[in-house]
């Protein structure tokens, strides 16, 4: 008796994270992409990894793309007490990078999208990070932006 239940314990986390995966995988393929533009950042550190913190820029983002050409600010990010908070997590070894860029958009003028999974009655999925059109991992790749002086 106690020997199954031992193994019942043991499992039932692997399956519960087994149903999530597959949940998110499902969420993430069944949704329709749509592109808002961001604006604003805030990285921070996180258990070993960091996130863009980030506010969606309504004004220039397309609201073509959800039902009725109206965008659902209501639906995107977390409430928090200070408004809505968007996160977009990316590898440690990469967040000095993005920060200098985000720091330099006022000079260089690049515009910061996020794509995201929509469903129309769930809360949306942050798939990629985009800068001006392209993957923010191709645009490093071409970027000749330093990080030596990490900001």
């Amino acid at each position: 008796m106690k020997r199954n239940l031992l193994i019942a314990c043991l499992i039932l986390p692997v399956i519960c994270l087994l149903a999530w995966v597959i949940y998110l995988s499902t969420e993430r393929q069944t949704g329709r992409d749509v592109t808002v533009v961001i604006t604003g950042y805030d990285p921070r550190d996180l258990l070993g990894g960091r996130y863009i913190a980030y506010q969606i820029d309504w004004k220039k983002t397309d609201c073509t793309q959800f039902k009725g050409n109206i965008c659902p600010k209501h639906r995107f990010c977390h409430e928090a007490k200070w408004g809505r908070r968007c996160r977009f997590y990316v590898p440690q070894d990469k967040a000095a990078f993005l920060d200098k860029v985000f720091r330099n958009t006022s000079k260089t003028g690049d515009i910061f999208e996020v794509v995201y999974t929509y469903h129309e009655h769930r809360l949306p999925l942050a798939k990629t990070l985009l800068i001006n059109g392209k993957d923010w991992h191709e645009y490093q790749s071409q970027s000749n932006v330093s990080t030596e002086d990490k900001p």
